[in-house]
């Protein structure tokens, strides 16, 4: 799965984020985000980002790459017109997220969308896509006028820790 395209709105009623994103094979998926998940997202976002360039860098520098990386992405930020899909892999009804996760993988970032009742939902992103993503739930959030515009981890809840992936066969790492 390729994915094209996201999208949010805020929907004032639910209190909460419509999220859409649709794919390269025609696809659309429809989810609601919580406070708290947009929140995570943010937060396991910006871990991921470092954590990415600390690959390759002191952590310090990748810190301080990521941070200079997601001004660059605001700086430019372009926001398009959605295109819906016409096939609907989960339903037309947008599902409930209730957790995210990160998986740091040896080529990509998988964020891990935790449904009801176990199903979960992975979208893999590159570095420019994670950037995206948490360009447009900040703007959401901002509109929301959800609180969630200091710098990620100032909130009161404790920072998500990164920890091992006890998939087995995985060489990746999980942030949740």
């Amino acid at each position: 799965m390729s994915i094209t395209q996201f999208n949010a709105t805020y929907v004032a009623e639910e209190d909460r984020v419509l999220f859409r994103f649709n794919t390269s094979e025609s696809q659309e998926y429809r989810l609601w985000f919580t406070r708290a998940v947009v929140r995570s997202i943010l937060t396991l976002g910006a871990q991921a980002s470092v954590a990415v360039l600390a690959r390759q860098h002191p952590p310090e520098q990748a810190k301080a790459i990521a941070e200079f990386k997601q001004q660059t992405k605001e700086a430019q930020a372009q926001f398009t017109t959605f295109v819906p899909a016409s096939n609907f892999p989960l339903g037309t009804e947008p599902r409930l997220i209730q957790q995210a996760r990160i998986k740091l993988m040896d080529k990509a970032t998988a964020l891990e969308l935790v449904m009801p009742k176990g199903q979960l939902l992975t979208m893999n992103l590159n570095e420019d896509m994670i950037a995206q993503l948490r360009l447009l739930l900040q703007t959401i959030a901002q509109r929301a006028q959800w609180g969630l515009d200091g710098p990620v981890g100032a909130s009161s809840e404790p920072e998500p820790k990164p920890s091992p992936d006890l998939t087995p066969g995985s060489s990746g790492k999980v942030l949740h």
